[in-house]
């Protein structure tokens, strides 16, 4: 009898956080529900095609080299090579891809169990610091905040990223055991496959684990999994004009003078970032808007620690360092907006925002003042998302149409020839469509450059656009037979087949 008033309140608490995570599942399936209704169930944009092409390559043929390549990037690292993007997000797709098949269904299943995760773990995390309410509304912010629901249909590693991030992390506020605390920085090494970017969130996890743990654990952790498993599955990535790491890094070790060379490449991105980010306008930009949401979390994250007392306070300022160095670091060598494909800077700052929420929920502010700001964060998240996507649909919808125009032509007359290699434009559905043949989207300029590359990457076509230049010089070399010459100089592609000699 005298343990009875003490497991009813237990059994009250279990019931009511059973109920939380009910709300929550029906909220993130709502989530997902409401946005296949509304987004394009298309791929549309050159990484998307990128991802799901090397997916294939690691199912079919144990290859982490991409079939997507630039002349440049041959030119200085060789044939073949690895697609500049870290391998992580492809082998998630080879791995759901070997169930139910690689396709834009298959990547949206993927997209979809992360994101159910990361706003469970947003719960479990917040639990560490918060009541019960508090930690649903934390968890349920970070369901409906963009550009979550906007990247659920595209095959881009953001879901996979944030819930590495943010399921690490509340593993981080849970675990007291050393031993576990290793297997922790292991596999935060290994997160860093998905962006290397995740790594500039080692602030959080200093403060949660403490001094000793982070140093005789975590750390060790982290490096074994950095050296075992991270370089070598880094190394030959390519050499690509909107990733300056490390494509900067390769490019200045190949000049006389590498760290004047260095200097002025990051000197030249940061002037180029800042000019962007002075331009940009969020009230006729859907990406800008969502940037200055995410920035605006964390300056009001800044602001918020001078109200909040203990563990929580020191866990948003961890997580505001985090994201101001994240920042930083995409101001010196990443991108912020404009550049670095669909909403370079938002996608970064992305995975910070759940916890930047976790922190914020924190505020000892009144039920009435409070129940306005989070009307207002989820009335703007809600609009947000909805421009988001409209947007997202006709950027797709632009996209793919000279996409598939562009398949459809070099197939019809490429077909029978079965090529293996092309040199053309960016003909990312055509190699999608026609796997394993490869293609360089970003070719030589003259003949001498495809002089050069030939014997790099023996093509069999080069596939110019009937007002490229180029196409002059093609005609007068005997190497080079005009393929599609009785359609005349009206057809839109001009196809060179190179003569085997």
């Amino acid at each position: 009898m005298n343990g009875e008033p003490n497991d009813a309140p237990k059994s009250t608490s279990s019931l009511k956080t059973v109920a939380a995570l009910a709300a929550l599942a029906l909220l993130v399936t709502g989530v997902v529900g409401a946005t296949g209704r509304r987004a394009r169930h298309d791929l549309g944009w050159p990484d998307e095609w990128i991802y799901l092409t090397l997916a294939r390559n690691i199912t079919e043929r144990g290859s982490l080299n991409t079939n997507f390549y630039i002349a440049s990037s041959i030119q200085a690292i060789g044939y073949p090579h690895r697609d500049v993007h870290l391998p992580g997000y492809a082998f998630a797709l080879s791995a759901v891809g070997s169930l139910i098949g690689l396709s834009i269904d298959s990547a949206a299943s993927l997209n979809a169990l992360c994101f159910a995760v990361t706003v469970f773990a947003t719960f479990a995390l917040a639990r560490r610091f918060l009541g019960l309410g508090r930690s649903l509304l934390a968890a349920s912010c970070a369901a409906l905040l963009p550009p979550y629901a906007g990247y659920l249909w595209v095959v881009y590693p953001e879901h996979v990223t944030a819930m590495a991030l943010v399921l690490l992390v509340a593993i981080a506020a849970w675990t007291e055991r050393s031993s576990f605390t290793l297997l922790l920085g292991a596999a935060f090494g290994v997160s860093l496959l998905f962006r290397e970017t995740l790594l500039l969130a080692f602030p959080v996890f200093a403060f949660l684990l403490g001094r000793k743990r982070t140093l005789r654990f975590f750390l060790p952790g982290l490096a074994a999994a950095l050296i075992l498993i991270v370089a070598p599955l880094s190394r030959q990535r390519a050499i690509h004009p909107n990733a300056l790491y490390p494509s900067a890094v390769t490019e200045a070790l190949g000049t006389s003078e590498p760290l004047t060379h260095l200097t002025h490449t990051v000197l030249r991105n940061i002037q180029t970032n800042l000019t962007f980010l002075g331009s940009s306008d969020p009230i006729r930009s859907a990406e800008d808007a969502v940037l200055l949401l995410l920035l605006g979390l964390a300056t009001l994250g800044g602001i918020a620690t001078l109200g909040l007392q203990g563990r929580t306070r020191g866990f948003l300022r961890a997580s505001v360092l985090a994201t101001a160095v994240l920042f930083a670091a995409m101001m010196v060598l990443y991108v912020v907006r404009e550049r670095g494909g669909v909403w370079g800077g938002v996608r970064a700052l992305m995975p910070m925002a759940p916890l930047l929420l976790v922190g914020l929920c924190g505020l000892p502010v009144g039920r009435a003042f409070g129940a306005i700001l989070v009307s207002a964060l989820i009335s703007l998240s809600l609009f947000l998302t909805s421009w988001q996507i409209a947007f997202f649909n006709r950027y797709k919808g632009i996209n793919l149409e000279d996409q598939m125009r562009a398949a459809r032509f070099i197939g019809d007359r490429t077909l029978r020839f079965a090529p293996r290699r092309i040199v053309g434009g960016r003909y990312f559905q055509y190699g999608f469509e026609h796997f394993p043949v490869e293609v360089v989207w970003r070719g030589p300029e003259d003949m001498r450059g495809l002089d050069a590359l030939y014997p790099k990457f023996p093509f069999d076509f080069v596939i110019v656009h009937r007002r490229d230049p180029l196409r002059f010089d093609l005609r007068k070399d005997a190497r080079y037979e005009w393929t599609n010459a009785s359609e005349g100089q009206a057809a839109q592609y001009q196809i060179y087949r190179r003569a085997e000699r």
